[in-house]
């Protein structure tokens, strides 16, 4: 339910900016809500991911499948995040922030100093890599 309570915290805030969000209905790939700039007639797709207490966000993609990030990756992004007290923040980028964050990110990871070889692992992000996207609800429409 985690997730579905992103969905919702999502929409609202768009709502709130004057902006037509609608959830899709679960069997639609890699997009949460639809949402349209009523001013400008500009539609976007937006995934959410959302996280209780971790502090880290997985992306739905593999280290295997760096090479097809720009598929995998197909529209902005907004990362949900809910502390233990149930206060909440939201992190937004765009597509392009959001890949060249997990090219850095993975990359750093991926080339640390180690006894054994990485095997495939899901990229994550932790909310340190995304913190100077905190309520950058613009990167939506970049």
């Amino acid at each position: 339910m985690i997730g579905l309570t992103g969905e919702y915290l999502v929409a609202g805030m768009m709502s709130l900016r004057g902006w037509v969000a609608s959830l899709t209905l679960k069997n639609y790939p890699s997009v949460d809500i639809f949402g349209l700039d009523p001013k400008t007639n500009q539609n976007i797709n937006v995934q959410v991911k959302t996280t209780k207490n971790a502090k880290s966000f997985q992306v739905s993609l593999m280290r295997s499948q760096r090479d097809k990030i720009d598929k995998k990756i197909t529209c902005p992004f907004v990362f949900v995040y809910i502390d233990r007290k149930n206060e909440i923040s939201y992190y937004v980028l765009s597509q392009k922030q959001l890949i060249q964050v997990i090219e850095k990110t993975d990359d750093e990871y991926y080339n640390r100093p180690r006894k054994e070889p990485l095997k495939d692992y899901p990229i994550a992000i932790t909310l340190k890599d995304i913190a100077d996207y905190k309520d950058k609800w613009d990167n939506l429409w970049i």
